[in-house]
């Protein structure tokens, strides 16, 4: 698809809700999407042709149930992408402070905390910033694999990918190795996902837990799950 036609299909504000919505990584079945979206099923098969066709979300057949999700991981670093250039003032603000402290990017942590974390695991040598992208130390995998999340071995995907935060404007980490910092924060209960949305709220025992252990430092934000 051309730039152009993909710009036609990010033009709807149905069909980018649509995707912000699916960016926590979710597979949602349609009927639950389009209520979200505000919007009735038929409209929202009609914006889902238009986003298989672009090839930005897939379906999952689970018994009869059809589920939307986004396409893979790049899909959610590109709108994330866009994000920072289109500066989207629509959320209220109350909401948009909870996406800035900590949010969801598909499968990986984002927003302050996601920075945060970032430039505190090359702070301590853990990770290593290159031009354009991070490299784990031994360290990182080693504390991973420590508390049962060791980073998964998919050639599909790359072991780490700095991807440029919407709100911070710097990276934030993604790949499998952000897949796996994710997963263990929320396994873990060092952060709660908030309701129907991809904001993520830092617990106390997340804060203490990211001091102890890393010497991580961050104010917790009173957001109600």
């Amino acid at each position: 698809m051309s730039i152009s036609g993909l710009a036609a299909v990010l033009a709807d504000p149905s069909r980018v809700a649509m995707l912000d919505i699916l960016l926590d990584g979710s597979a949602l079945p349609i009927g639950r999407l389009a209520r979200r979206v505000g919007i009735s099923a038929a409209t929202a098969s009609s914006h889902l042709r238009r986003l298989l066709d672009a090839r930005l979300v897939a379906i999952d057949v689970v018994g009869r149930e059809r589920r939307v999700r986004l396409a893979g991981p790049d899909v959610a670093e590109l709108l994330e992408r866009i994000a920072v250039l289109a500066d989207d003032g629509r959320r209220h603000a109350t909401q948009l402070d909870r996406m800035r402290f900590a949010r969801t990017c598909y499968d990986h942590v984002a927003g302050l905390l996601g920075v945060a974390l970032a430039e505190r695991l090359c702070a301590i040598g853990w990770l290593h910033r290159t031009s354009d992208n991070f490299e784990p130390a031994p360290a990182l995998f080693t504390w991973l694999a420590g508390h049962g999340h060791p980073i998964s071995d998919d050639p599909r995907r790359p072991l780490t990918r700095a991807c440029v935060d919407w709100t911070e404007r710097v990276p934030h980490i993604a790949g499998r190795t952000g897949a796996a910092i994710a997963t263990l924060f929320l396994d873990a209960g060092w952060v709660v996902r908030t309701r129907e949305s991809r904001a993520l709220r830092l617990t106390g025992r997340g804060s203490g837990a990211l001091e102890r252990e890393l010497g991580l430092q961050l104010a917790l934000r009173s957001t109600r799950a």
